[in-house]
């Protein structure tokens, strides 16, 4: 997919294309770690003024642009966090710790030496390598670029992903369904999901069900440079699913229907360089099939090899399966006070149950087995919060 430099307030969530090396120390010199009095404990013999010390004050050093500030020697100098350190100081005694009068401070405990001194490198040495190719950017990483005094890093592009409609009963939220047709449920939805899973978008136009504007739709697409295509709807044994003869004639298909519920329609394939997606038109089914099949393959693009995140539940009720697939119910779960997670299924698990989808929170895994499974069984469950870039 290629390598683009980005500048630093917008790469977060991207992935990392080159390993990181911190280009100088942090901190790069030595510095106070807290508001007191930079001393050099040398000065002060144990029992001749213990346990009232006191020093003559110094010139203050605050955090700022400064050139080395002067020497210690037998004076306290007021420093404020983060400021730098005379040549000589090697100790803090904490400003809560002392008082002022007479031009002079005051205090009873005599600091260790090196005591709330931030040494030069002390958080990061020059030449570390602070970040590895391959991990994903995240806030906390905006930080650390930014003590470094980056400002751009490389990255990764992002999967360019065609996502089409098929069939001639859709009509856009915000139209009249006539008799017969249906409101389009897929596209946003997923057009929001691949975004959050880090992927430049474009919904095409949606195919009509027809085997030549199958067809022109494709050679079309073979012309064009996505990553990704994937198709909604007409990927089953309907008079009108025209995507899997089409995409045999001009493409390659891999494999057509797969042993899970829901989803079970679903065909892979490519189309020239890009590959291709055939996902059934049931939200549910949709939505499972991408998460499971096409968030795998994204991250693989993504060089972020594949990592999906799986939790032990335990279940709030009673649950059969009947059937020897694998299924992905749609689950609802919650942690208790004592750090346990219970999980539900959400309504009907029907594949056009959408709602049993917009009340949940992951996929509650079953594997190819037969169940009879009692309230407080462990289950594996998928949060759905994996599945963003």
């Amino acid at each position: 997919m290629g390598i683009e430099l980005l500048a630093l307030p917008s790469v977060c969530g991207r992935i990392l294309a080159e390993p990181v090396e911190a280009p100088i120390d942090v901190p790069a010199f030595d510095c106070s770690r807290m508001d007191g009095y930079a001393i050099n404990v040398h000065h002060l013999q144990l029992g001749e003024q213990a346990p009232n010390y006191v020093m003559n004050l110094g010139e203050a050093v605050h955090a700022a642009a400064q050139s080395q500030t002067e020497l210690c020697e037998d004076r306290a100098i007021p420093i404020m966090t983060g400021g730098m350190l005379p040549s000589d100081a090697n100790a803090i005694v904490l400003k809560e710790q002392a008082s002022i009068r007479d031009n002079q401070l005051h205090f009873n405990e005599l600091p260790k030496k090196g005591q709330h001194i931030r040494t030069a490198g002390s958080d990061l040495q020059q030449g570390r390598v602070v970040m590895k190719a391959g991990q994903r950017i995240t806030a906390a990483h905006l930080g650390l670029l930014s003590s470094l005094g980056l400002s751009v890093v490389k990255v990764f592009k992002q999967p360019k992903v065609a996502l089409m409609m098929s069939g001639d009963e859709l009509v856009q939220p915000g139209g009249i369904c006539l008799p017969g047709q249906i409101y389009d449920a897929n596209s946003t939805m997923l057009q929001t999901v691949l975004t959050e899973m880090g992927c430049q978008v474009k919904v095409l136009d949606a195919l009509s069900d027809s085997e030549d504007a199958v067809t022109h739709c494709f050679q079309s697409l073979k012309q064009q440079d996505y990553d990704v295509i994937i198709s909604v709807g007409g990927v089953s044994m309907g008079d009108k699913d025209w995507i899997p003869q089409v995409l045999e004639q001009q493409g390659t298909v891999v494999f057509h229907k797969v042993r899970i519920k829901p989803g079970f329609p679903m065909i892979f394939g490519r189309l020239a360089d890009a590959l291709f997606f055939g996902l059934p038109g049931n939200p549910v089914s949709a939505y499972t099939t991408l998460c499971q099949y096409v968030f795998p393959a994204l991250q693989k693009l993504k060089m972020q090899g594949n990592q999906k995140l799986i939790w032990r539940a335990s279940l709030s009720h009673d649950l059969n399966k009947t059937h020897y697939r694998r299924e992905y119910l749609r689950g609802y779960y919650d942690a208790h006070s004592d750090g346990q997670i219970q999980v539900a299924v959400c309504g009907g698990q029907q594949s056009s149950r959408i709602e049993s989808l917009a009340d949940a929170n992951c996929f509650i895994v079953l594997d190819e087995s037969h169940y009879a499974l009692k309230a407080g069984s462990a289950v594996s469950i998928q949060p759905f919060l994996q599945f963003k870039s």
